[in-house]
Order: structure tokens, then C-alpha cells, then sequence
């Protein structure tokens, strides 16, 4: 039986016309203080291994995932592989594609092919916006972890983000697992 599926693409240069068309929407969906500018997000993608830029594509083909033509990119997922957890570090579909469960299936996607702890940052819920956002991620199996982290800028310049960080699991080590988010993640010498 054909259904819609989704897609996760890996980018893996700069030049992908994948990237070209994802980065107006990583732009729109983070605030500059909350993401890399362009140029720095090409270099982060050469140079770390560990970072995965990803192309939610959206398509028809058996339950499998094979077969079918994929459509345009309806979304985005970045995350780090640092072995003994995964940090989430983006998570984004287009407003025109919001609305049709593109992001929990993401979510399900994530959870099949990286078992075991995985983190995230988000913004806490000052408004109605950011409070659905929260709720959407407890409904998917992620729980509020730390309301005290402070995510550094991407620029290396400013005080930071105050952030929550939320996870499928409280794993033992979370300061440590943090400070390594905030050592590799955060490192502008790329």
C-alpha cells in the first residue's frame, strides 16, 4: 500500500541544492542568536563529522521508504552524533507543510535510527507559541530536563541564550554530556 513517507537526506557539502533551498527556511524558523549564519554552516558541514544537516523529504513509495520520486525538502533536522547521546540541535518544517504530522513522524524517524539518549534545547514558554512547541515535544517522548542552561552564541560574542534542555531519558551524566554540547557544538574555530 503507498502512503506518504518521509526522507532523511544527509548533506554533506555546501553546494547541495538541498542546502540552498533548506537555508531560507533554517533562517526563518531560528533566530540569529539561536542558529549559524550561512557561511558558517557551510563550514560546519565539511568539517564535523559528527554533525549530521539533514533534508526531510516527503514522498510516495511502500512502507519501506523505497520507491517513489521525493518532492521538494518539507523540513530540516540537524543533530550531533557524540556516541553516547544525540543532541538535537534543529528541528524544523516549512509553515506551508505544518499541520500534516511532518514533525512527530521526524521525531519517530529519529527515535528508530538513534536508540538511546537523545537532547535538545528549547526556548522556554513565555508566550503560547513556545508553550505548544514544549507540549508538542512531551507528547513525543521528550521531557523537560534542565531549566537553568544557557546555550553559548554561535558568534562566540554575547552573553547567550537562556534555554531548556529536554530529553527522550535523563541520562547519568547530563552536565557532562551539556558541556560537551557547549565545547563541540558551540566552537567557532571552524
Amino acid at each position: 500500500m503507498e502512503k506518504e513517507i518521509i526522507t532523511l537526506h544527509r548533506i554533506r557539502e555546501p553546494g547541495d541544492a538541498l542546502l540552498e533551498r533548506l537555508v531560507p527556511l533554517y533562517e526563518e524558523a531560528f533566530p540569529p542568536a539561536e542558529r549559524r549564519d550561512a557561511g558558517q554552516l557551510a563550514r560546519v558541514i565539511l568539517a564535523r563529522e559528527r554533525m549530521h544537516f539533514l533534508a526531510v523529504l516527503e514522498g510516495t513509495g511502500d512502507e519501506t521508504g523505497n520507491g517513489g520520486d521525493l518532492a521538494d525538502p518539507v523540513g530540516l533536522l540537524v543533530y550531533w552524533d557524540f556516541r553516547e547521546f544525540y543532541y538535537l540541535e534543529h528541528v524544523a518544517v516549512r509553515a506551508s507543510c505544518r499541520g500534516r504530522s511532518i514533525g512527530t513522524r521526524v521525531l519517530e524517524t529519529v527515535a528508530r535510527q538513534l536508540p538511546g539518549t537523545r537532547l535538545l534545547e528549547i526556548e522556554p514558554p513565555s508566550d503560547e507559541t513556545r508553550a505548544r512547541r514544549v507540549a508538542w515535544y512531551e507528547r513525543n517522548g521528550y521531557r523537560v530536563l534542565d531549566k537553568a542552561y544557557t546555550q553559548p552564541p554561535y558568534d562566540g560574542r554575547g552573553p547567550g541564550c537562556p534555554l531548556w534542555i529536554m530529553g527522550n531519558e535523563r541520562p547519568a551524566h547530563l552536565p557532562a554530556f551539556l558541556e560537551r554540547v557547549k565545547r563541540e557544538v558551540y566552537n567557532e574555530n571552524v
